[in-house]
């Protein structure tokens, strides 16, 4: 543990130990200041990683009993809700996606399909690395399709005309296609599973928001923003010009894979049922007329969530052989449990440990203790709150993980909004989508990281053009928000 880390250790605990120990505020409980104790020990242990992020996810199963915050039996639930699971049977179907090669095949057939001038090259990987991260964890993603893009820019390096930005926006353009991917549906990147069970949990009597009335948000949302960001990056960089070698580099890749297998057109059955699953469990009403759900048809309506969908796929993935034969002669299935060990179960962790967070802040009134302090904000005008709450979720995330990020403000933001006789989507929708749009640093996402790690770009290049995008998405997440969340959810 280098000198910095051993810092944030020993200051995380330090501040436990003088919460525990200082006179506790009037109107406040107890138990209520000793969670807000764990909680910043939590994240000054997220920001300083000084122990792994995903260890500190489970601080609130050691120290919520001990110090009488929450039992034992309510804490651990959390690790298991209904959220986690549609997360965990997500990554199982990912997993499966990813060994079948099917997402290969689908993101080298858009790339194949939008020319070969620089512009529209970079273009095509924004696009297919979007439409992955709606299905696909974000960073899996990314970690997709950088080979491919390598080999392109390898191929640009080559050419005594080269463009010597064209790499750089390249790869950059990977990272923030993925991240705001991700913001397109409810499993496509872990802040937005976070929101989801902080207000299942905070608000048990309102609607929950499923995978549907996600994509209802989050589709139009990535559909405008994605277009503007790949003209920022273009003009920002100065891509212009053809560049031929990609054709090659494409069409190498799309022989190497080779015809569709029996293995790719199964797993495709299998996301299909899934898909279709979420999308029409609930009754989808049109008006005067609804499209009655699969839930309601079968008399299940109250017994069932997304995350029964997943799980059923993901044991239909065990089960359904993949045409594929071992060399023991067994028939092998679209998902072995080999396989499915290596999905990234510390996400998994992350979010249970956020959703203990939020059933602390709310089992103690620790968040409507916070939120009645900060009630003054229900004062401004609505525009000048989400600039507020997206600005601030924005630039937090730059020294912090979005999943933290998302972790620790949600509650707050909830109680908050409550305080001040506000609707809470109206401050916690805003404040998800904020924590996907950080672009400036490797530790705002994980997108960024890995391409960070590619060693391609440099912390002062991604800054200098992350610091220009994330002031435009301020003014567009603000606007959107305004103008198209707000009145699609009525409020």
């Amino acid at each position: 543990m280098n000198k910095s880390k051993k810092i944030g250790f020993w200051t995380g605990i330090l501040v436990l130990i003088i919460l525990l120990v200082i006179p506790t505020p009037q109107g406040m409980k107890p138990e209520a200041l000793s969670a807000l104790g764990v909680a910043l020990l939590m994240a000054i242990w997220w920001v300083t990683e000084c122990i792994p992020i995903y260890a500190t996810a489970f601080v609130p199963i050691a120290l919520f009993p001990m110090l009488g915050i929450l039992d034992a039996s309510t804490t651990a639930e959390n690790y298991g809700h209904n959220y986690v699971l549609m997360l965990l049977g997500g990554f199982f179907l990912a997993k499966s996606i990813e060994l079948s090669g099917l997402h290969k095949r689908v993101a080298l057939y858009i790339i194949s399909k939008l020319g070969t001038s620089r512009k529209r090259i970079i273009l095509s990987f924004m696009i297919a690395t979007a439409f992955l991260s709606f299905w696909i964890a974000n960073v899996a993603v990314v970690l997709l399709m950088l080979p491919i893009a390598l080999a392109i820019v390898d191929k640009e390096e080559e050419n005594p005309e080269r463009n010597p930005q064209f790499g750089l926006a390249m790869m950059l353009a990977i990272a923030y296609a993925a991240s705001i991917g991700g913001t397109g549906s409810l499993i496509g990147t872990p802040p937005n599973m976070v929101f989801a069970g902080v207000f299942a949990k905070a608000f048990p009597d309102q609607p929950e928001i499923d995978f549907l009335e996600w994509m209802k948000l989050g589709t139009p949302i990535v559909i405008i923003i994605l277009p503007i960001i790949w003209f920022y990056l273009t003009k920002y960089f100065k891509i212009s010009g053809n560049f031929a070698g990609s054709t090659e580099v494409i069409n190498q890749e799309i022989k190497a894979i080779g015809k569709i297998s029996t293995m790719e057109k199964r797993v495709f059955a299998v996301f299909l049922f899934t898909a279709i699953g979420w999308i029409f469990r609930r009754d989808i009403v049109l008006d005067s007329f609804v499209i009655p759900g699969w839930s309601s048809l079968l008399g299940i309506k109250d017994y069932v969530h997304d995350s029964t969908v997943a799980i059923l796929s993901a044991l239909l993935l065990f089960a359904i052989p993949s045409g594929k034969v071992s060399k023991t002669k067994k028939s092998k299935t679209l998902l072995d449990w080999k396989s499915a060990s290596r999905v990234p179960w510390g996400v998994v962790m992350i979010v249970g440990g956020g959703y203990a967070i939020a059933e602390s802040f709310n089992q103690t009134g620790l968040a409507i203790f916070l939120g009645s302090k900060m009630s003054f904000i229900g004062q401004y005008p609505m525009i000048v709150i989400l600039i507020i709450v997206i600005t601030l979720m924005i630039f937090i995330t730059e020294i912090n993980s979005n999943t933290a990020t998302a972790n620790i403000f949600l509650p707050v933001l909830a109680a908050m909004a409550i305080a001040g006789q506000m609707n809470p989507l109206l401050l916690m929708i805003p404040a998800t989508f904020a924590c996907s749009f950080s672009f400036m640093l490797p530790s705002g996402t994980g997108t960024n990281a890995v391409i960070f790690g590619s060693n391609r770009v440099t912390i002062p290049e991604m800054a200098k053009c992350g610091l220009g995008l994330n002031f435009l998405c301020v003014i567009l997440l603000t606007m959107l928000m305004y103008m198209y969340v707000l009145p699609v959810l009525s409020l």
